[in-house]
């Protein structure tokens, strides 16, 4: 009995593992036509559509088809039917790896505030025949919330109320599709906006000292007004972090040039990267994190060209050569990822396991708008049609030319 409760257990946490890491459905294009597919590149929603959007946090996904809009479900069924000349979610939800939020559309939307307990309440802003109205989805059926009569309709996200315009002026209706009063318009408040706790300011910043044509950086000791030399006042030029309010006693990294060579210094005086480089890109090397493969990556220049070594611990003089100085530009893509560009072509590097997520080049690459589809960072590459299209995190291309 023991057995069989702890494999039912196994299997339901399994459920719930393959749902939150294999539900993902990324949009795909295949010779010019979109639909859906499973992160390992396998089309599950065949490729008949004009456009198709990531689907949102409603497990819906808004698509086009024979020049008219709607939205499906994870099967492909029709739920919002396909017949809009456009169709907008209140409500257009994206899930990052971390967070939750709105796609804002100034168009669609008046104030700011986003309510997460609002979602079970979506509405779809209708537009057909140059006119709006707005529909619900009652247990996955579309209804006419607010007739298609208006030229323009908004919705407040701070009142909860649709803003619609006609010819003889400016109606207002709540969420339900109930016209409102002006008295009943009157009564609704509006949220207070969160304050903030007031931020203290710290004197332990490390300063840029100088003493003959040389310098170094000191650093004041906590609770003391004695002053420690962090680094010596011997280079001849020096990068040190920037800092906000909310400083603590710094244990940071430094960037220091002897002659025309540069390399790296840790707060302990140690040297984390060789004074020998054309060029170190602080900014990205500044920050280590403890459980990628190598704490420590530094994107350093050497023959002026930008290559990327790591250390697998501060303490240690060994660096690794992670990927060869042969690249024109390295820029931060994601916050674990790199941008590399060579010779025209533009790659990802992947800080979290220190290698290519594949080995192909693309003419252009950019970042996702909201980096991830729900936890599965992807990124964005022109196609041979000139439309922009998707790889995953895992160097999949969800596409074929």
């Amino acid at each position: 009995m023991r057995q069989s409760k702890i494999k039912s257990l196994f299997l339901l946490i399994s459920i719930i593992f393959c749902q939150n890491v294999f539900g993902q459905y990324i949009p795909y294009c295949q010779k010019g036509k979109w639909g859906f597919a499973m992160i390992n590149g396998k089309i599950i929603i065949p490729c008949v559509y004009e456009e198709a959007y990531p689907y949102s946090s409603d497990n819906i996904a808004k698509v086009k088809k024979a020049g008219k809009y709607g939205y499906i479900n994870k099967k492909g069924e029709p739920v919002i039917p396909l017949k809009y000349d456009d169709c907008v979610r209140i409500y257009e939800t994206y899930r990052g790896e971390s967070n939750i939020g709105i796609k804002r559309n100034v168009q669609f939307h008046l104030g700011s505030d986003f309510d997460f307990k609002d979602i079970k309440n979506n509405q779809y802003i209708v537009f057909q025949n140059n006119k709006y109205g707005v529909i619900s989805l009652i247990k996955g059926v579309p209804k006419v919330s607010i007739p298609s009569n208006y030229s323009r309709i908004q919705f407040d996200i701070d009142r909860k109320i649709f803003r619609c315009t006609d010819n003889e002026g400016i109606l207002y209706f709540n969420m339900a599709g109930q016209k409102l009063t002006p008295i009943q318009m009157s009564s609704i408040e509006l949220p207070e906006p969160p304050t903030q706790a007031g931020r203290g300011k710290s004197d332990e910043h490390p300063v840029v000292v100088s003493l003959n044509g040389k310098v170094g950086a000191i650093q004041r000791r906590r609770y003391s007004s004695e002053q420690d030399t962090i680094v010596p006042i011997i280079y001849d030029d020096i990068i040190i972090d920037k800092f906000n309010d909310d400083y603590s006693q710094y244990d940071g990294i430094f960037g220091v040039k002897d002659g025309k060579n540069w390399g790296i210094l840790g707060s302990k005086k140690n040297i984390l990267l060789p004074i020998q480089y054309d060029s170190v890109n602080f900014e990205l090397s500044k920050k280590s994190t403890h459980w990628f493969v190598y704490p420590r990556i530094i994107v350093a220049k050497k023959n002026n060209k930008w290559g990327i070594v790591g250390k697998k611990n501060d303490d240690t003089d060994i660096v690794t050569t992670l990927l060869p100085f042969s690249y024109e530009v390295i820029s931060l893509m994601q916050y674990k990822y790199l941008l590399l560009q060579k010779e025209g072509r533009f790659c990802i590097y992947g800080i979290e396991k220190a290698s290519l997520i594949n080995n192909k080049n693309y003419s252009s690459l950019t970042k996702y708008e909201y980096e991830s589809i729900d936890g599965f960072e992807v990124f964005q590459v022109v196609n041979k049609l000139g439309q922009i299209v998707y790889i995953g995190e895992n160097g999949v291309d969800f596409f074929t030319d």
